[in-house]
């Protein structure tokens, strides 16, 4: 009796011990569970001791003060690996469980809903693979937010998402999800978002969406969504951002888009869409940002556009637009970026953008960032205005029609990386005040009528990677100052009219990639090192002066110098008075050469002089 009663007390010890401490234990065994299917490289959890007897003051652990229960755990971007195990089903009051930015690898635990309290599940940004378990959401408890983002989940959306109905927040972008979207998805009435972005969804996007009254963000972007957009989508009403872009749809803009006055963000970006953009784009005056590019939009941009008055980002690029650039626009005064490149666009380079009528588009300046219109039809030109953009970070005017110089107001653009007024017909010298630009990381002004000579200060452009001056009238020498920007990557001057010789320190570029100097009037000596030892022979050809093994073309030896043979001069005669001008002697000049031919002359008189 004694041996069966030790083996009893043996047996349940650990489930007494669990009845007389169970605020603890559990947890503690829970944890210590599920960290030993982890792997911690940088030991983050070494505070996770077994033998504690609670784990409240275990790092990335919170408790409930008044229960002294888990109730969050918080493991973000510790490095750790392994698998998420079967030990956080034992701590019981978990509500939120973010393990964002690891390692973790392995399939998503199927039963963590059966925690009921738990309200918050991020898993983003991990190597979690296999497919979403459709069980988690047919009973998912509190279950208010869920983020399965950045890992490689496979397989489709499960149907039951749709019964989940405490879910506020869906975000399962950035895996390889495929399939259509679940008919019921729309549904889940209190969602607040859903983020699908960048998987391989496709079909219909179905209708419905206007149930999501509640909605705030809905993200599709990155699929393979075909059809129209939603006709009910208008119904959405607190709507904030809706995000389609990157797919397949079709169609015109849903008349009920009118509707959605308290959006901030539409983007419909690189799709099929087509159609006239409606004036009743200007009655959604909460947008922040409108993007329509790349698509097949045609007509007139509207005036309507000027009522957008918080605009900051409009992209209507790669479309079918003609007419004007509605002048309207100057009334956007918060616009940061403009982008109208790709287009149809006609008429006067805008100049309203830069020379404002009224005093409330002057305020504008201060905001643009980024100026693309290239690839239209605009001519006029240039504008000296140009310098007041100050805080451009972004220009780029190429493949226009824009004429005049380019103006010395470019000093101000000490802001701008990229600046781009290629394929222009742009005549004049390029200006020393260019070396005020000196943030510039990329320069083209090539495909211009640009003369004179590369001025000395481009040195001042220290970032400068990109420099493109092909195709234009520039002469003089190529400049030392080129060798000073170390950072060159890339230099292109071809078919100009340079000449002299080139550098001997452009050898000193090391992270010179490309340099194309040909069709000029280059002449001398190729430098020797670098990235010149392996240039290739189109990079120098079209400078018949130039010599080297590029060129195939040796460069002429050094000849030395003749020796003056002087027969009037004595070696008693004062030191400079046989080559006084007063003297006017003439002397004898014989080169090495001469020299040993008479040599050998002499020789052959005297030996035949021995024989005879």
């Amino acid at each position: 009796m004694i041996l069966k009663a030790l083996f009893l007390i043996v047996v349940f010890a650990p489930f007494l011990a669990h009845s007389v401490d169970p605020v603890f234990n559990d947890d503690v065994l829970g944890l210590i569970v599920f960290k030993a299917g982890l792997v911690d490289p940088e030991s983050k959890l070494a505070s996770w001791n077994e033998d504690a007897e609670s784990p409240c003051s275990w790092d990335g652990v919170k408790c409930d003060p008044l229960s002294h229960r888990v109730i969050e755990l918080a493991l973000d971007g510790l490095s750790l690996s392994g698998h998420i195990g079967r030990g956080l089903l034992r701590v019981q009051s978990l509500q939120v469980l973010s393990l964002s930015n690891n390692r973790l690898n392995g399939t998503i635990l199927p039963g963590l809903t059966r925690l009921g309290t738990l309200q918050v599940i991020d898993l983003s940004g991990n190597n979690l693979t296999g497919s979403i378990p459709g069980e988690m959401f047919r009973q998912c408890g509190s279950l208010r937010s869920v983020s399965f983002a950045r890992n490689s989940l496979t397989g489709r959306i499960p149907d039951s998402l749709s019964s989940c109905q405490t879910l506020v927040a869906v975000n399962f972008s950035s895996n390889q999800l495929s399939g259509e979207l679940p008919l019921g998805i729309w549904y889940t009435r209190g969602l607040q978002s859903i983020d699908l972005s960048d998987n391989w969804l496709e079909g219909t996007i179905p209708e419905g969406i206007q149930n999501l009254y509640d909605a705030r963000t809905v993200n599709l972007r990155g699929n393979r969504f075909t059809g129209w957009i939603p006709k009910d989508v208008g119904g959405c009403y607190v709507l904030k951002s809706l995000d389609l872009s990157g797919n397949f749809l079709s169609g015109t803009l849903p008349e009920s888009m009118r509707r959605l006055v308290s959006c901030t963000s539409i983007r419909l970006g690189r799709n099929l869409l087509t159609g006239e953009v409606p004036t009743w784009i200007g009655g959604l005056t909460s947008l922040e940002s409108l993007d329509l590019s790349g698509n097949t939009f045609f007509g007139r941009i509207p005036e309507s556009v000027g009522n957008l008055q918080q605009l900051k980002e409009l992209n209507l690029s790669m479309n079918h637009f003609t007419g004007i650039l509605p002048g309207s626009i100057a009334n956007c005064i918060d616009i940061s970026v403009l982008d109208v490149s790709q287009n149809m666009l006609t008429g006067d380079f805008p100049i309203r953008v830069f020379r404002p009528d009224s005093a409330v588009a002057a305020d504008s300046y201060g905001n643009l960032e980024v100026l693309d219109v290239s690839s239209n039809a605009f001519s006029g030109e240039f504008p000296a205005s140009i310098g007041t953009l100050s805080n451009l970070r972004l220009l780029n005017v190429s493949a226009n029609s824009i004429f005049g110089s380019i103006p010395t107001s470019i000093r101000a653009l000490n802001r701008t990386r990229f600046l781009d007024l290629s394929k222009n017909k742009l005549n004049g010298t390029i200006p020393h005040e260019i070396g005020g630009a000196v943030s510039l990381e990329e320069l083209r002004l090539e495909k211009n009528f640009l003369s004179g000579k590369i001025p000395t200060e481009i040195e001042k452009c220290s970032s400068l990677t990109s420099l493109i001056l092909s195709d234009n009238n520039l002469t003089g020498p190529v400049p030392l100052a080129l060798s000073k920007l170390s950072n060159l990557e890339y230099v292109d001057l071809s078919s100009n009219h340079l000449s002299g010789s080139l550098p001997k320190e452009l050898t000193n570029l090391s992270h010179l990639l490309y340099f194309n100097i040909s069709h000029n009037n280059l002449e001398g000596e190729l430098p020797v090192g670098g990235f010149f030892n392996t240039i290739p022979h189109s990079s120098v050809s079209g400078n018949p002066a130039l010599c080297g093994s590029v060129v195939n073309d040796s460069c002429p030896s050094v000849h030395p110098k003749p020796i003056v043979l002087n027969p009037n001069s004595s070696s008693d005669s004062g030191g400079g008075s046989s080559s006084s001008p007063n003297r006017h002697h003439k002397g004898i000049i014989l080169s090495i050469s001469a020299l040993i031919a008479i040599g050998a002359a002499a020789s052959i008189a005297i030996g035949v002089v021995a024989v005879t």
